[in-house]
């Protein structure tokens, strides 16, 4: 059977060995816990400093558009300002206009594009119905008229048109002899 006291000799080396793996895998765990924090940290104040450097991002590309517009407001100053101490109308008018085109250019400038409507086939996508009517000069679902102009930003639908589109006269006939035949039926 072998000797008593040698077994407990190797029972007490291997219990020291393994204490001893023990104590250097706790060591570590405690290093990657204290790292794994450190790096949440870290992460935590990444997220706060992007956030903060994206928020002044916007406050400057909105800084940049608003010193452009304010150029356009001066100019509006201006024209009511010549409108009070002269009575040209034509002036004024073609003041205004000016000032149009010149806030037109710079909105442009910035991505902006007016949908064009008229005449075109409707598009929900990009034209919001408001009223339909009969036109005998338009196919059917064709705009007739633009309620409310619409724009783009880009690729980017920023407001659709507002339109009335066009029916056919046979729509209106068929829907009125549905109405009639089920009003006969019904009797």
């Amino acid at each position: 059977m072998g000797n008593p006291l040698l077994k407990t000799v190797k029972k007490k080396k291997k219990t020291a060995a393994l204490q001893e793996r023990l104590n250097l895998c706790q060591e570590k765990n405690k290093e990657l816990e204290d790292r794994l924090l450190r790096l949440a940290a870290e992460f935590d104040n990444y997220k706060k400093r992007t956030a903060r450097e994206f928020e002044q991002l916007v406050k400057t590309a909105n800084e940049n558009l608003i010193l452009q517009l304010v150029d356009v407001l001066d100019n509006f100053e201006r024209a009511l300002d010549s409108a009070k101490s002269a009575k040209d109308f034509d002036a004024f008018h073609q003041g205004v206009e000016l000032i149009y085109q010149h806030l037109h250019e710079l909105l442009a400038k910035e991505g902006l594009k007016p949908i064009e409507a008229m005449g075109q086939p409707f598009d929900p996508h990009q034209h919001e119905a408001v009223l339909q009517v009969e036109d005998p000069h338009h196919s059917q679902e064709t705009v007739v008229n633009e309620i409310q102009r619409g724009y783009m930003l880009g690729d980017k639908l920023l407001r659709p048109a507002r339109v009335v589109v066009s029916k056919a006269k046979e729509e209106v006939a068929a829907k009125v002899k549905k109405k009639t035949s089920k009003g006969k039926k019904k009797t």
